[in-house]
């Protein structure tokens, strides 16, 4: 297998040498500073002519305790290692420009991972400035295949390590890489992606070996990510079962879970709440589509939950018996020849409340002209019978109509407070 060294240069020569002499690599990139200021930059380190490289010897005065430097000169890094032309190449960075080094150490990395994709790629941060530096270490940790060297030694200022006393190590970025992935993970599920933030917790996990901190971090959070993605979907027997551990620190959130599940007070018209959080959610994410298709089915939801709790009656099968005998001569010529089934859309469903003096049905006769054209702009959507995508003008339309239309039957319905949205992660661990 194949290595290949990108390395920052600064001004001293020697951690460079012993981190190539350490790592022996087949082609070396040098991650050099430009010219700056009438000094020239890093870049004559590597492979000027004369002896560029200046050396720090340091020892103590045999007769005081003072440390006496003397200074040295010897060949570029290039001589001193032996590299041939044809296994290194230099890279030239404005030496205080972050986004710049950045930029172009994360171009050199994917050229280098793509002329050879199965070779040992190192990077080594140890020179430069701290910019270069940081911007190589930056590029590297994104990504996973890249080990990161550093050359340590001794040091008798904060300045530098001793000339003679360096030796290159890989250093460990697991925890650095997981810590960064639980970050992007948490701001996923914070924006309602739950599946991608599970995913990303279970690749920390598989890829690579985690220690017990870390690991219970991540525990604690693929559950979350299952339950809430589970009731995203409206899975909501699965979201009960996987948030049921969490019970006590969802709050409202677990109250209106329980009624979904009928199992807690409040459950005739949860799911109609449920829906409009739901299209919240979508908007958000800027799926309006699918936000004004939820919106719409829960306002049909919302009277068939009154025509099912109130009269016993199901829009997928009118029972005329159920029915005042003065409505059903006209449901009955409603019945399907070959089904025998009397079914309701949501207009006519809000009509028979409306027949049965039902305080819904006058609400709906209330609002009947914006809803209807609000209705219109749902028709019209890819997710139903048109080809015109949903805007956001158009869903916060659709949305304060069906606002208008809970509130107007909150008291007469009795349908109680909307609940509210999903948590953030950190109101849940907190």
């Amino acid at each position: 297998m194949k290595t290949f060294l990108v390395i920052s240069v600064g001004e001293t020569c020697a951690p460079i040498v012993t981190s190539i002499q350490t790592h022996w690599p087949d082609f070396v990139c040098f991650m050099t500073s430009e010219d700056s200021e009438g000094r020239p930059g890093s870049y004559v380190k590597v492979d000027a002519p004369g002896d560029v490289c200046e050396i720090r010897r340091e020892q103590k005065c045999p007769h005081c305790k003072h440390i006496i430097t003397r200074r040295e000169t010897k060949p570029s890094i290039v001589a001193q290692t032996g590299l041939e032309p044809e296994r290194y190449t230099i890279v030239r960075m404005p030496p205080d420009h972050l986004s710049e080094c950045y930029t172009l150490c994360r171009r050199t990395l994917e050229e280098l991972r793509s002329r050879d994709p199965e070779a040992r790629l190192v990077v080594d941060y140890t020179g430069g400035t701290k910019t270069m530096s940081a911007a190589l270490a930056l590029a590297a940790l994104e990504h996973s295949e890249c080990e990161l060297s550093l050359v340590t030694g001794m040091r008798t200022d904060l300045q530098r390590v001793v000339d003679g006393t360096e030796l290159a190590g890989i250093v460990d970025t697991l925890s650095v890489r997981v810590q960064r992935q639980l970050t992007l993970a948490d701001e996923l599920f914070n924006s309602y992606n739950y599946a991608a933030a599970q995913a990303m917790l279970e690749d920390a996990v598989k890829r690579t070996a985690l220690t017990m901190s870390l690991k219970n971090e991540i525990t604690r959070r693929v559950p979350l990510c299952r339950g809430f993605e589970a009731w995203d979907r409206f899975d909501y027997a699965s979201a009960y079962q996987r948030l049921r551990p969490y019970a006590g620190r969802l709050g409202k959130h677990w109250t209106q879970l329980l009624a979904l599940v009928d199992k807690g007070s409040g459950s005739e018209y949860a799911g109609v709440y449920d829906l409009i959080r739901n299209a919240e959610r979508c908007a958000d994410r800027t799926r309006y589509d699918d936000a004004v298709a939820r919106l719409y089915r829960a306002v049909e939801l919302l009277a068939q939950r009154r025509l099912e709790t109130r009269y016993l009656l199901k829009t997928s099968n009118i029972d005329l018996q159920q029915l005042p005998e003065k409505l059903r001569p006209q449901y009955e010529q409603r019945k399907d020849p070959e089904e025998g089934k009397i079914r309701l859309g949501l207009q006519d469903a809000y009509q028979l409340l409306t027949a049965l003096n039902d305080p819904l049905g006058d609400i709906y006769c209330e609002i009947r002209q914006p809803l209807r054209e609000a209705l219109k702009l749902r028709n019209s959507s890819k997710l139903a019978h048109g080809d015109t995508p949903v805007e956001r003008e158009g869903y916060q339309q659709f949305k304060s109509i069906v606002l208008e239309l809970i509130e107007r039957a909150r008291k007469p319905l009795t349908l109680g407070p909307m609940p509210p949205q999903f948590p953030k992660l950190q109101e849940i661990l907190q």
